[in-house]
Formats: C-alpha cells, structure tokens, sequence
C-alpha cells in the first residue's frame, strides 16, 4: 500500500522549474541540443564557387584540347586539376543544397556522407 502512496505521489508531482517558471529538463535539453532551424550560404560566397567550378570545368575542356593535340605533362596536369576541382567544388555546391533541403524540411533521401559531416561540423561549432 506504501508502495502505490509514493508511486501516485511521483506521477503527481510538478516537474521542477526555475525562477521563470520554465521546466528545468526541458532547458537541459534545449542547451545540450540546440536546433538549427536554417542553413544559408551567403551569397558573395556561392557566387565565388559558381565562377570558380566554371573555371574549372574550363580548364578540364582546355586540358582535353592540349590532350588531343599532344601528350606532355603540363597537358596532363590542366586536365587533371580542372577535373579534380571542378568534381570537389560540384560536391560542395551538393553538401550546400543538401542542408538547405534538410533544414526546410523537404529533403527525400538521407546521403549518409553528408549527414557524418553535418554531425563532424556543428560538433566543432563553425
């Protein structure tokens, strides 16, 4: 019988609350997991990336010509480091969009990758 005393006693009782009147566990939780309700990247910032991957994919069509017309080393590394940028800036530019979609709320697929680095990025606080 004491037993079922403390157990209606504990179901009654109020959460604690701090001077404001605010639930002490729910703030817990707000600090230890703030949300991020939108993610945007600055506009000077996009348009840099956007004219730097039209260099790059600049450089790779140049490296292909050079290629075409004769096989030397600095034909080989234009083609190649226009390549290799242009696929990091493409997937930076997907990392962007991805974000975006998840914190709107209209994202469609999970890309594991991407959800690793979220959780690597916000952890350190940039």
């Amino acid at each position: 019988m004491a037993k079922a005393k403390k157990k209606r006693n504990k179901a009654h009782e109020k959460p604690q609350q701090n001077k404001e009147g605010k639930d002490l566990e729910k703030m817990t939780a707000q600090v230890l997991a703030p949300e991020i309700k939108s993610f945007k990247v600055k506009l000077p910032i996009r348009l840099a990336v956007i004219v730097l991957s039209v260099l790059a994919l600049s450089w790779f069509f140049e490296g292909w010509r050079q290629i075409n017309k004769g096989f030397t080393l600095s034909h080989i590394l234009v083609f190649v480091s226009g390549t290799l940028i242009t696929a990091v800036l493409l997937w930076l530019q997907g990392f962007w969009i991805y974000l975006e979609e998840k914190y709107k709320g209209t994202l469609r697929k999970k890309i594991e990758h991407f959800e690793k680095l979220e959780q690597s990025w916000f952890k350190k606080g940039n």
